[in-house]
């Protein structure tokens, strides 16, 4: 199995409107998806996505440090190649001795993922995008996404 690349670096935010905003308006970067509850950008490098403290805890059991002592407020993404990479990952950082939030579980925006803290806090997700790939994409210049089940 190859080493993890980090694809993804996501603020945890308590107000998605405003750093959608602050993001595009202010730092000039692309939105490049949109759906309830998150966003992200398009830009050299990696994306820089932002995600609803509220929404990360309920759809995935994660707290953000926004809401609660002890929680996170940066996530860091890894795309995986295959849904059965998210299983094999999952095994692998079981048997390391890594606390995972749950084994792997599919998602509403059409992924798999698994969830898990490092040694300073920081969120880990790591993901593969079911048949279909990455929902909500943005088209150049639209204000409109598509609704996609939060």
């Amino acid at each position: 199995m190859r080493k993890p690349t980090i694809t993804d670096v996501c603020l945890i935010t308590r107000d998605l409107e405003a750093s959608i905003a602050f993001y595009t308006e202010k730092l000039g970067y692309t939105l490049k998806s949109r759906m309830p509850n998150f966003a992200d950008f398009e830009g050299p490098g990696l994306i820089l996505a932002l995600w609803e403290a509220e929404h990360i805890h309920e759809t995935t059991g994660v707290r953000s440090q926004r809401d609660e002592p002890g929680g996170h407020n940066v996530m860091l993404a890894v795309c995986l190649d295959s849904l059965d990479e998210i299983d094999e990952m999952y095994t692998r950082l079981s048997e390391a001795g890594v606390e995972l939030y749950s084994q792997p579980k599919d998602y509403p925006w059409n992924a798999r993922c698994i969830y898990f803290a490092g040694p300073c806090g920081e969120l880990w997700e790591f993901f593969a995008w079911h048949e279909g790939g990455e929902p909500g994409l943005v088209s150049q210049g639209a204000e409109q996404y598509e609704e996609v089940a939060s």
